[in-house]
């Protein structure tokens, strides 16, 4: 027997003496040990988890390897997965390029707009200079034709007489 087994039936006994009171104490303990079932019951246990963990690791070797027409189908449905996706990808960037050709267009027709306005407001402002000009002009013509209706020649004292004498 060694110290590391189970020691069944052993009683202990301690004696103290004190010099003070010149009493002496013993005390008796009895250890009793072994004889449980528990250890037997957790490693029956953790046997039955093994046995079932190796049986279910050792059915699911049974299957059949995939098939040459499923790793087709994955094949295809891959591909058909990344064709979607490169078709939703190309369709957002023609959207937001469509966006941005709009955005330029209309700036572009804005500033057109701009442009011909500008371009109207001078052609306007070189008319109204224009027609300012012709009506001074023509107010200086009408006011010189005016003045020449009004003159009059004044008659000469100093003349000879125009026409025949004897009629008055």
């Amino acid at each position: 027997m060694s110290d590391i087994d189970p020691v069944t039936g052993v009683t202990e006994v301690r004696t103290t003496y004190d010099p003070v009171t010149e009493t002496t104490t013993q005390v008796r303990r009895e250890i009793r040990s072994g004889g449980g079932s528990t250890p037997w019951l957790l490693a029956g246990l953790v046997a039955l988890v093994a046995i079932v963990a190796a049986v279910f690791l050792m059915s699911r070797r049974d299957e059949a390897p995939a098939s040459d027409q499923a790793i087709a189908a994955a094949t295809a449905q891959g591909a058909a997965q990344n064709a979607a996706q490169t078709a939703q990808d190309a369709a957002a960037t023609a959207q937001a390029n469509a966006q941005a050709s709009l955005q330029a267009t209309q700036a572009s027709a804005q500033q057109s707009t701009q442009a011909a306005i500008s371009t109207d407001a001078a052609s306007a402002s070189a008319d109204r200079m224009a027609a300012e000009s012709a009506a001074r002009s023509a107010a200086a013509s009408a006011n010189q034709s005016r003045r020449a209706a009004t003159i009059v020649p004044s008659p000469d004292v100093n003349a000879p007489p125009s026409g025949d004498p004897n009629q008055q």
